[in-house]
Parts: C-alpha cells; sequence; structure tokens
C-alpha cells in the first residue's frame, strides 16, 4: 500500500553540457564497500527529469559527467573520452523540495567515488538513514536517457527498436525499458485481480507488468475494483439480460402478430364491403334494366359523351355516352351506351351496346383499339405478250399498259398518265412497265 507521507519530487534533468548518456541520478539507500567505482551507490535508478513520489528524507544522488578532452590507449592507440564528474547529494523536503547537502566537481569521473566521496556518502547516510521499505513510484517519466540500440524491455522481454524506450544503468549492466509502463492486454474473464481477489468480467481487467523486483506480470482491475462486477455476477447479469430480450422479442412477435391479424381482419371487412357494394350496385342495374325494358321512354332528358376515339384511318369512331330519360312509371332512369359511328358504318353496326353499370360500359369501349390500316402488296403488272409501239406523233399512252384510249379521261400518276384504277395504282410509287421498256431514257 502506498505510503500516505510520501511526496511529488522532481529529479533535475541532465544539463546541457554533461553527457545523458553517462550521467545519472538515483535513491540513494547504501554504500557496498565490495563494490568499485559508481557500483558502490545502492539504491534504485531514477530517470533525469521523472517526477517521483517518495518518503520526506529519502537521499537523491546527482551525477553529472562532462567531456573534457581525449585520452590515447596505450596498448591498442585508439582515442578515448576523458571525463569529469560532477556528484551532489541532496534531501527530500516535506514539500518534496531537494535540499543540497553536498557537491563537488571531480578532474576524473573515476576519481567520483573515492574515499572522500564515500566518507561524504557514509556521513549523510548515517545522519539521514533510508527507510527499509523505502518506496519510489514514477508518477511521470521524464525524457530519460535515450536508448541508442535494440534490445529487450527488461521488464516485459518486448523488443524495443533503437531510438524506443530509455536506457537504465550504467556500463555492461546497462539496459533498456519502456518509457513509462509496458504495453498491458486485456485479462482473461475468469481469472483474479491481484489487488482485490475477485474474478474478472470481460473488459474489466488488464494484464500489467509490475515493475518490482525482477518484474511480473499481474490482473487488475482498471481503475476502482469495487466499480466493477464479478465474473460470476456478470454471467448472472448476462443470463438476466438474455431472458429479457427473449421475453421481449416473444412481446414483439406477439404484438406483431397482433397486427396482422388486425391487418387481415380489416383486409376481409374491406373485402366483404366491396363486394356487398358490387352486388348492391349489380342489383341495382338489375333492376334499372328491367325498368328500361319493362317501360317506355317518355322524355330522354340528357346525353353526356364521356369518351370519343377513332378506330381506323377510315374515319371509323367510338363514343361512350351517357344517357338519363324518365320512364312512363316518371321516375328518371340512368344508362349507359357504347357506339360506333363515321366512316362507312351503317346503323346495323353491331359493336357496344347498352349497359347499366359504367364499369361494364367502360370496359366494352376500352376493349377497341385503333386499328391501323393493313399493308395491301401492290398488284403485279399484267403481263404482256407482245411489245406495244408507241403511237406515232406523240399520242398519249398509259405508262403501265401502254393502251392510247382511256375511257372517261385520263388519270395523272406519279410518273405519267394511267387510264384505270389498276394502272394507277401499279404506277403510283413505280414507274409503269411500257414507260421502263419505250421510255428508259426519262
Amino acid at each position: 500500500m502506498k505510503n500516505s507521507q510520501m511526496v511529488r519530487v522532481a529529479v533535475p534533468a541532465v544539463p546541457q553540457d554533461a553527457d545523458v548518456q553517462r550521467s545519472w541520478r538515483q535513491i540513494l539507500t547504501g554504500l557496498d564497500d565490495q563494490a568499485e567505482g559508481a557500483a558502490v551507490a545502492l539504491g534504485q535508478e531514477v530517470g533525469h527529469g521523472d517526477v517521483i513520489e517518495t518518503a520526506p528524507g529519502a537521499l537523491l544522488l546527482v551525477v553529472d559527467e562532462h567531456l573534457t578532452g581525449w585520452g590515447e590507449a596505450f596498448r591498442t592507440g585508439k582515442p578515448y573520452p576523458v571525463m569529469d564528474a560532477a556528484v551532489s547529494l541532496h534531501l527530500v523536503q516535506v514539500d518534496g523540495a531537494l535540499k543540497p547537502l553536498w557537491s563537488r566537481r571531480f578532474a576524473k569521473a573515476r576519481s567520483a567515488f573515492g574515499t572522500a566521496a564515500l566518507g561524504q556518502l557514509r556521513k549523510h547516510l548515517t545522519a539521514w538513514p533510508p527507510a527499509s521499505d523505502l518506496q519510489v513510484d514514477v508518477v511521470d517519466p521524464g525524457p530519460g536517457r535515450p536508448n541508442y540500440k535494440p534490445g529487450p524491455c527488461r521488464w516485459c522481454e518486448r523488443v524495443l527498436q533503437k531510438d524506443c524506450g530509455v536506457r537504465v544503468g550504467r556500463g555492461e549492466d546497462a539496459q533498456v525499458e519502456h518509457r513509462g509502463e509496458c504495453p498491458s492486454e486485456l485479462a482473461m474473464p475468469g481469472t483474479y485481480c491481484a489487488r482485490c481477489g475477485g474474478s474478472v468480467a470481460p473488459g474489466t481487467a488488464w494484464v500489467v507488468v509490475v515493475r518490482e523486483g525482477a518484474g511480473r506480470r499481474e490482473t487488475q482491475h482498471s481503475g476502482t475494483c469495487s466499480d466493477h462486477l464479478s465474473f460470476e455476477e456478470y454471467e448472472e447479469r448476462q443470463v438476466q439480460q438474455r431472458a429479457a430480450q427473449e421475453e421481449a422479442r416473444a412481446a414483439e412477435k406477439a404484438a406483431e402478430a397482433k397486427k396482422a391479424a388486425k391487418r387481415v381482419a380489416a383486409a376481409e371487412k374491406r373485402r366483404a364491403a366491396r363486394e356487398a357494394k358490387e352486388r348492391a350496385a349489380q342489383e341495382a342495374a338489375e333492376a334499372m334494366r328491367a325498368r328500361v325494358e319493362a317501360l317506355a321512354v317518355v322524355e330522354e332528358s340528357g346525353r353526356q359523351e364521356l369518351y370519343d376515339k377513332g378506330l381506323n384511318p377510315y374515319g371509323e369512331r367510338m363514343r361512350l355516352v351517357e344517357v338519363t330519360a324518365v320512364l312512363e312509371d316518371g321516375e328518371p332512369a340512368v344508362w349507359w351506351e357504347v357506339a360506333a359511328y363515321g366512316g362507312h358504318l351503317d346503323e346495323e353496326d353491331d359493336r357496344g351496346g347498352r349497359f347499366f353499370l359504367l364499369g361494364d360500359a367502360r370496359a366494352e369501349y376500352q376493349s377497341y383499339t385503333y386499328e391501323v390500316e393493313q399493308y395491301r402488296p401492290r398488284p403485279r403488272a399484267r403481263t404482256r405478250t407482245r411489245t406495244v409501239p408507241c403511237p406515232p406523233h406523240g399520242a398519249k399512252h398509259c405508262d403501265n399498259c401502254g393502251t392510247t384510249v382511256a375511257v372517261g379521261g385520263w388519270m395523272s400518276a406519279s410518273l405519267g398518265l394511267a387510264c384505270g384504277t389498276d394502272c394507277y395504282d401499279a404506277m403510283a410509287d413505280d414507274r409503269g412497265a411500257h414507260d421502263r421498256q419505250h421510255h428508259t431514257a426519262r
């Protein structure tokens, strides 16, 4: 559990003139007398620029190394960097501020943890002994030391590429880790939360990487554990929801079936009413027919033409007329007449008739359509057995049969003179046989 006395501390960033890879910060908890160099300092390393939470009284060790020149290796002759080191020790105050306790700049980095520096560190560790359960939590990770080569994360073992994550540790012990937290993944439903011990429902928990010791993975509810249902409660609620959905679907189907039954009943009612209306109209029409056939017409009070149309190219037409009249009993009567007229029709044309329902009259009227004139092929020219000579002095002759005598006068065809109807028809659209035989130069 987090210590309620922990305070938030801003770790100093690495100065611009310092080497970011060789500079480091650490919550100092002790010294290892058996180690050499920087390895004597024990504690948890923190990244430069991090915002951490720890207990007041903790000691923060800050080491910044600077490049001062280049040396040459004695055996290989290869150049190597010469570094100095600025070492400082700070005390965490109750308000999170850092109080400088000691600082010194060493001309050579390898001298930074010599006898003089270790004496100062021991003195302040004695004055401010670290708690046995000192906790350090990273609240907001800073830029840290950049990662310059690929490698596995020291916590989750996922490979981080170059320039991804940050480097921790120093020298050969340096490792790489994700910046901030390692990626998490959804936990399997039914597993148990490491914080509350309850089984987790789908989508309510994650498998996270805990950065403690060697690192471990554990299932944790997202947010507050008490805000989530257990797996058993989730399953029970799912059963209830499915039952409620089935009940709602059954109610919906019942309502739809009721609506369908109402629609069928309404349609049947409309059909029955329509049939009753049609029967009543038919009965009224039959009664009107009987009256008109039994009684004489006293007065025809009106004839209204409702429809009129042509039937063919010969002028024949068809019309539908509404007739109103008064019969012998003094009561009015109405009927409809469909009749053909015009053209060469005589009075005995039997098309149409008298109807006592407008629908029947309209159906009869619509059954007649316009008839286009049938194509009649042109009669073949009469075959002649001998050549007919042209009369002398340019006498008139029929361009089809060649005769020079026309009873009743000549008819003018499209390309010459015709002596009769047959010749005229034969020449109406083409030159006559005589004309083709004797006057081809035209």
